[in-house]
């Protein structure tokens, strides 16, 4: 029986059902294998398509993975909200700290930097898309809070970018290195608080303005 609205057998998947069912069984297949020990036909049977049908979508596996990585930076812009840069300054950088470390602590990003990462970095293209809407943008809101706290007379920096770095290396110290080993990932996963704090502690020390 077709449905009123579009004409289409009711409980076909839609084209647009079907190309999101690969793209999610070819990234899962991707953190699995990584992409060259991935092939298309696997990509095909996981999400229960033919092959015909995936190439209708996608004419390659190099297409295929850039259009499951911006669908992971699509879910990383979602997790970035506007900073806010008006509010108390240690309130507004823990809020930040807090939400960027347990998102670079979650699984997903673990798997990505652990099993993806040479991927990217071998198509110049992709890392560009991945970095300017992932850990570019990130440094991006992370300065501009910087710099609206210095022009209020609050910090005393010259390059807000530069800052911003500083601080994301007080925040994550060593702990890239332990989760892409597979070491201690819920013992960091624990310290995301603690770590923030004593992160903003450094920075604040070393770049607040002197008291009147």
């Amino acid at each position: 029986m077709a449905t009123p609205r579009t004409g289409r057998p009711a409980g076909r998947p839609t084209d647009v059902q079907k190309r999101d069912a690969i793209v999610h069984a070819a990234w899962t297949l991707f953190l699995e294998r990584g992409v060259e020990a991935t092939p298309i036909d696997a990509v095909a049977q996981a999400a229960g398509v033919s092959k015909p049908t995936l190439y209708k979508h996608f004419p390659d596996k190099l297409a295929l993975f850039e259009a499951g990585m911006r669908r992971e930076v699509e879910r990383i812009e979602a997790a970035q909200a506007a900073p806010d840069l008006e509010g108390d300054l240690r309130a507004v950088l823990r809020r930040f700290g807090a939400g960027l470390m347990a998102f670079l602590f979650s699984d997903p990003a673990i798997d990505f930097y652990a099993k993806l990462a040479g991927d990217v970095r071998r198509h110049e293209r992709l890392a560009r898309i991945f970095y300017d809407h992932g850990p570019g943008r990130t440094r991006a809101s992370l300065a501009a809070i910087l710099a609206a706290a210095r022009d209020r007379g609050e910090l005393v920096i010259d390059d807000a970018e530069e800052a911003a770095e500083h601080l994301f290396g007080l925040w994550q110290g060593f702990s890239n290195l332990q989760l892409s080993l597979g070491l201690e990932a819920k013992r960091i996963r624990d310290t995301v608080d603690r770590r923030v704090e004593a992160g903003l502690d450094a920075f604040l020390r070393a770049y607040g303005a002197p008291s009147p």
